[in-house]
């Protein structure tokens, strides 16, 4: 603990202590008479006893008063606790790459649910989500900002729900009328890989690749092209699909690609999915990098005010049983 201004304190006690000095004056006393057989009165066991009490209230008052007028001060001195602090900040970035064409639209309520328990198993990770149907559309870019995706997901999943099969804003936004075909899987996963910024630095980076692999159209590229892409990037592609739509082609493909990859291919109908996906993510080599450090200042003037405000009460009854 530190007094910010004990400066101040110091400044005070001085001028105190001159007031005193410079400002003290002798009482004038008046001359003294002589009182025969005083020495009998003063030996008397009740003067003896109001003496004592006088010099003990007189004692107190005066210990009161210095103690009132130390906590007076150390409370002005502003008493604090400071603490530097040096965040980290932990190199790994997750895309949320979501399948919203019309084959996944009674499954997208599911996974947008199953991304939010994702979310709060994350720690430092920042969070991006990009969405595609015939063309992709970034839902929100990389961010450490927990509070506001869990918002949005939330407010995504209710989207899905009340919509259904009619779909949702990303599914309108995410087919054009001039882009032909749907579902198209490698064009989307190679958006999600082209969203990572950052690109100079030396960071993890993995995709949570949400799509039933059911493609309807030509994309311009394959999934086995946006996997090359994906490799090159450095990106690890983590497959979650919802199992009762997926045939087996279809199935190995996704294994193939996050195997390619060093991710793994995960279903949503699985109780471990989150843990595992949420452990596969965190066991990545990822550096810490240490953010701005910033000093915090907790003042804690409520013990040193409080003292005084107890010492004052003190003082006024003391100077009452003086003066009595």
């Amino acid at each position: 603990m530190v007094l910010m201004f004990w400066w101040l304190a110091l400044i005070l006690l001085v001028l105190a202590a001159a007031a005193v000095f410079f400002f003290r004056r002798p009482k004038a006393t008046a001359s003294s008479l002589a009182v025969a057989h005083s020495g009998r009165m003063t030996s008397l066991p009740s003067f003896r006893k109001a003496m004592r009490a006088r010099l003990m209230t007189t004692v107190a008052f005066l210990a009161v008063i210095a103690l009132t007028g130390l906590s007076t001060l150390a409370g002005i001195s502003r008493p604090a606790w400071v603490e530097t602090v040096n965040p980290e900040k932990k190199l790994r970035d997750v895309m949320l790459c979501l399948d919203v064409s019309g084959s996944m639209l009674g499954y997208d309520a599911d996974l947008l649910e199953a991304y939010q328990e994702l979310v709060d198993r994350f720690d430092g990770e920042r969070i991006g989500m990009t969405v595609f149907n015939s063309t992709a559309v970034s839902a929100f870019p990389l961010t450490d900002d927990y509070d506001m995706v869990q918002n949005y997901l939330e407010e995504a999943e209710e989207g899905f729900r009340t919509w259904g099969s009619e779909g949702t804003d990303y599914s309108w936004s995410t087919s054009p009328p001039n882009i032909g075909g749907s579902s198209l899987i490698g064009d989307g996963l190679v958006s999600c890989v082209d969203n990572f910024d950052r690109q100079d630095e030396d960071r993890s980076r993995s995709i949570i690749f949400a799509t039933d692999n059911m493609l309807a159209g030509d994309p311009l590229f394959d999934l086995d092209e946006a996997t090359d892409i994906a490799v090159d990037s450095e990106v690890r592609v983590y497959s979650l699909s919802p199992p009762s739509v997926l045939t087996n082609p279809q199935t190995k493909e996704l294994e193939s690609v996050s195997d390619r990859t060093g991710g793994k291919q995960f279903d949503m109908g699985s109780a471990s999915t989150i843990d595992r996906i949420v452990a596969e993510i965190q066991s990545q080599e990822a550096e810490n990098t240490p953010g701005r450090s910033y000093t915090v200042v907790h003042d804690m003037p409520a013990v040193p005010l409080g003292i005084a405000v107890f010492g004052l009460a003190g003082v006024f009854v003391l100077a009452w049983r003086t003066k009595s």
